[in-house]
Formats: C-alpha cells, structure tokens, sequence
C-alpha cells in the first residue's frame, strides 16, 4: 500500500479530494437538518395607518404550562429588524384545534401587537383585542388554528386585529408559525 501511494501521486490527490468531498457534504447535512428542525413565524402586518408588510422570525418562543387551574400554552415572537411583537396566550389547549381570541370560555384568551417592543412603557405601543377601537366598538379579534401539535413541536395559522388605547387599529393576517416546544 505504501508502494502505491508513494509511486502514485494521483492516488494520494483523489483520496485528499474525496476526503474533503466527505467532510464538506458532512457539513452541509448538519447545517440542513439544524436548519429544517428552526422554527418560523411569518405574516402580514400594519399598525394604524402604516403600509402592510411582513412580520418574520425564526426565534419563536412556545411555552406549556397551568394558569388558574388551566392548560395555557404562550407564543411569543418578535421580528428582530423590526422590533415588531406578537404574543398569543389561549387557555385550556388540549389539542390541535381552532382557537378564538378572546373567545367564550371561563378565561379570555389573549392576543396582542406590540409595535415596537423596545418602547414597552408606552400604551399606545400596544394593541389588544380586548380594548375598543376609536368610535369604541369592541373589535378586536382573533384566530389561531393549531394544524400540528405534540409534546415538541407546534404548527399553526393566526389573525389578529387589534386596538391600541388611542382607538387606532393594528391587523396581523395570513401568518404562519412552526416552533418546539
């Protein structure tokens, strides 16, 4: 073997080449499967009068846990060049299913828009589905429509249209999210 590998130069280059053919194609594997196992959230948003334009994280925070005797289950995102934020709280989430915001159970479920989540002390920075808009209808609502869920893993679709204290309007449509849990 040695013999071969000494007289043959080409032999030695093939084995370098196929070598580092294996660690890069290793490589890419991982960096797809670490990819394909991310989580996204993604949709449609304006805030009042701003134009409508897309709301997107791989960063989504999902949470289980038990709040006044309930199942809640938290999604949490915020678009890191936006600063924009969504948070969704349903209570009693046993399975996938379709779930309104507030809804009609013993708990209000919650879905809020935050504008700019790096102003947190401002009021008008949020937008609930519980506050009245400006001619003071009560409005706001909310859907969330979980399609996938395991003790792991999350899928979905929501809506969300929102009020602020002003009365000004905030709307979240066509979006989607993948997380574990």
């Amino acid at each position: 073997m040695k013999r071969i590998l000494k007289n043959n130069p080409i032999v030695v280059i093939s084995i370098l080449l196929l070598s580092i053919a294996t660690v890069i194609t290793y490589s890419r594997n991982i960096e797809a499967l670490n990819n394909a196992n991310k989580g996204f959230f993604s949709g449609k948003i304006n805030f009042g009068d701003s134009y409508k334009h897309v709301i997107y994280s791989d960063k989504v925070e999902v949470k289980k846990g038990t709040e006044r005797g309930l199942k809640t289950l938290s999604i949490a995102i915020i678009d890191e060049k936006t600063s924009e934020s969504v948070f969704i709280k349903l209570y009693d989430v046993q399975e996938k299913g379709t779930f309104f915001i507030p809804g009609e159970g013993k708990v209000q479920n919650i879905g809020n828009l935050i504008k700019d989540v790096n102003r947190f002390r401002e009021l008008n920075n949020f937008y609930q589905t519980t506050l009245s808009n400006d001619e003071g209808l009560k409005n706001g609502v909310g859907r969330v429509n979980i399609t996938k869920l395991t003790d792991t893993e999350i899928e979905g679709e929501l809506i969300i249209i929102g009020n602020n204290s002003e009365g000004k309007q905030a709307q979240l449509e066509s979006a989607r999210f993948k997380a574990k849990i």
